[in-house]
């Protein structure tokens, strides 16, 4: 049985990407692979946020180095928390520093054992769970995210969804986190949970419209045990500016708490 998501092997030698994939689909990763850069950059671009659930890179290619593609996968908001497993050398204590502080989320010294590469990619990819249980964003600007969920939008011809749910004053702010991970367990892949503010969670729900949003209330409502108010706006029906789109789900799932 497959495991949810891909996990994207970038490295410019055709033999160790086969190797490296060889040893992921064993245990039920599905792969997808680059040969460059440019390639994996594409994979990423085009791909839904969340379905890469990781990516395994090789430090040089023939079009520039693990840096940029580190700095491109961390300026994206659909990645930014994203494990990126660096594979190679073992580097001087400086160069280790360096990657981390890019945004490398570990380093697997060349050459290394089937076992303790999925055991390294295993350990990054529990890191980045446990990050999103604490309720932290694995975006840093909603506005910029939804920007990009409009451009695969309008390539695909279907909306976007984005549900703003407010929390009543009643619930504890260390509640929030718990209610952040409870939607995001129901909600598919590609979908987006994240906390903008105080008692407010936003939802961004691809390829759907006010009728899926409706369904994703109902299914909300039903595994958290606090009643809540929400708004839903949808692009492009209801706006096509992001943080246009922002206030309008905000108002109406404020309306929707002094209805109550």
């Amino acid at each position: 049985m497959r495991q949810a998501g891909r996990v994207l092997v970038a490295n410019p030698s055709l033999l160790e990407r086969q190797r490296i994939a060889s040893v992921l689909e064993a245990v039920g990763y599905e792969v997808v692979q680059a040969a460059s850069l440019a390639e994996a950059t594409q994979l990423l671009t085009e791909a839904a946020p969340r379905s890469v659930r990781a990516v395994l890179t090789e430090t040089e290619f023939a079009d520039g180095t693990v840096d940029d593609l580190i700095r491109q996968i961390r300026r994206d908001p659909a990645w930014v928390f994203t494990p990126v497993v660096v594979l190679g050398p073992a580097p001087p204590i400086p160069r280790l520093i360096e990657l981390i502080s890019l945004g490398a989320s570990t380093v697997v010294n060349k050459p290394f054992s089937s076992q303790v590469l999925l055991r390294r990619l295993g350990e990054s990819l529990a890191e980045a769970r446990e990050r999103e249980a604490r309720g932290e964003s694995p975006v840093r600007n909603l506005p910029d995210y939804l920007r990009r969920e409009f451009r695969r939008a309008d390539l695909g011809g279907f909306q976007v969804a984005l549900m703003v749910v407010r929390l009543p004053d009643s619930v504890p702010e260390h509640r929030v986190p718990g209610f952040v991970e409870t939607a995001a367990r129901s909600l598919r892949q590609y979908d987006l949970a994240l906390r903008i503010g105080t008692r407010l969670v936003a939802l961004v729900l691809a390829e759907t419209g006010a009728s899926g949003g409706e369904a994703v209330r109902r299914r909300l409502e039903a595994l958290y045990p606090t009643p809540f108010s929400s708004g839903v706006a949808v692009y492009p029906d209801d706006a096509t500016d992001p943080e246009e789109l922002i206030r309008l789900a905000r108002a109406r799932a404020e309306s929707a708490l002094s209805a109550v």
